[in-house]
């Protein structure tokens, strides 16, 4: 996702440098991934500072101050390398990406100055406001760079609205740049494909064609809390005697081998398929080749699996926090609950409910495709939206 931006300035026009860090440690969220070089790009490649040290750390405490402090240095990095190009090159628009980029931009600003660049923070969504919420002080301030980050000046402010409530965080922290917000969610292309482009999977998970498929997308990380399905899978199979399903468990992460002795020790390997890590271009041929779509995330659902999900019309079961009921409805296009000790069994419940009731499926499955229809964007149309905002900063300067 985060080539898109670059690449849809290039694709307008624009001679565009990208200069990021890159994350080798084990430690960070995105090792297991290739490098991303978008089409056209000049790349300035850094590497995160500290990797072997947070890789082998054996506490979570001690990652986490690490981690804070190969953030740091990483800014400081970020800003050097700024300086170098823009020694060099003039520039009309400087993007600050993400807590580190927007931080870099912030630092070069104050030591050196912009000119008539014009600053842009671009941000994928924030875990801040949960901490505001919840009056998580302590936790809001250890990640002082969020804040400083979400509170600095720009003359446009991109937040997606991927149902973390970015824009709530900002209006309470006061941000500099609230008089330019963009508030607006990602774009999703149509990702549906035909039968037979996915039938290797049918003949891998289901080759009798008889069972309701199951599938969740995301990095196996704590706050995913993918642990909320596999209590469901084992409620599903234990509690309710309910077995014709498979379960494909998409994504790579730190709790990989958790989640895998869990499937063991409750002897659900008939049921549940870890995948692992899949490339982007091969996801779609999961999204539909299965039936149900469950997100259950602590923070925010409404993130690109949900989106892809909802194109591919998917019956998804999801929770009720940040912004995921401007989305879901509960039984009209989807199943939406909210966090409660019995959250497994109605969970399960309304699983085997899809499954036994042809109408109730077919009800949802309607309100997805008139969801689609009525909210969301193509990604051509994000991307053009975010453009033509940048464009016209340039065009009111003129």
């Amino acid at each position: 996702m985060i080539r898109k931006t670059p690449e849809a300035f290039v694709a307008a026009g624009w001679k565009v440098t990208y200069i990021v860090v890159r994350d080798y440690s084990k430690a960070g969220n995105y090792y297991y991934e290739p490098e991303i070089n978008p089409a056209g790009v000049n790349v300035i490649r850094i590497p995160m500072p500290l990797a072997k040290a947070r890789g082998k750390a054996k506490s979570h405490l001690w990652r986490t101050i690490l981690s804070q402090i190969a953030g740091l240095r990483a800014i400081k990095q970020l800003s050097r390398e700024a300086r170098k190009f823009l020694s060099e090159n003039k520039v009309d628009v400087f993007y600050g990406y993400e807590v580190h980029g927007v931080c870099a931009v912030k630092r070069y600003r104050f030591w050196h100055g912009i000119g008539k660049m014009k600053i842009i923070s671009r941000f994928q969504g924030t875990w801040m406001s949960s901490y505001i919420r919840e009056k998580r002080w302590l936790k809001k301030w250890l990640n002082f760079d969020d804040v400083f980050a979400l509170k600095a000046k720009a003359d446009l402010a991109i937040m997606t609205n991927d149902g973390t409530d970015g824009d709530f965080a900002m209006k309470k922290l006061r941000s500099k740049a609230l008089h330019n917000l963009k508030f607006w969610v990602n774009g999703v292309d149509n990702l549906k494909m035909a039968a037979p482009e996915y039938q290797d999977l049918n003949e891998k998970y289901n080759p009798d064609g008889i069972k309701l498929v199951l599938c969740s997308i995301s990095r196996l990380e704590s706050w995913k809390r993918v642990d909320r399905i596999l209590n469901t899978v084992k409620s599903l199979v234990h509690d309710k005697g309910f077995t014709n399903f498979v379960y494909l468990m998409i994504g790579e992460g730190g709790l990989k081998t958790e989640y895998e002795k869990f499937v063991k020790d409750h002897n659900l390997e008939e049921y549940i398929k870890i995948i692992g890590a899949v490339p982007n271009t091969e996801v779609k041929k999961y999204l539909n080749f299965a039936d149900v779509f469950l997100s259950t995330y602590d923070l925010s659902n409404v993130g690109n699996p949900l989106l892809e999900a909802i194109r591919c019309n998917k019956i998804i079961f999801t929770l009720n926090n940040g912004s995921t009921a401007e989305w879901v409805k509960h039984e009209e296009n989807g199943f939406i609950y909210d966090i409660d000790e019995k959250l497994h069994q109605r969970i399960a419940e309304d699983i085997i409910r899809i499954a036994d009731d042809e109408a109730l499926r077919q009800n949802i499955i309607n309100g997805v495709q008139k969801l689609e229809q009525d909210k969301l964007w193509t990604w051509k149309e994000r991307m053009d939206a975010e453009v033509n905002a940048v464009e016209e900063l340039l065009d009111n300067e003129n």
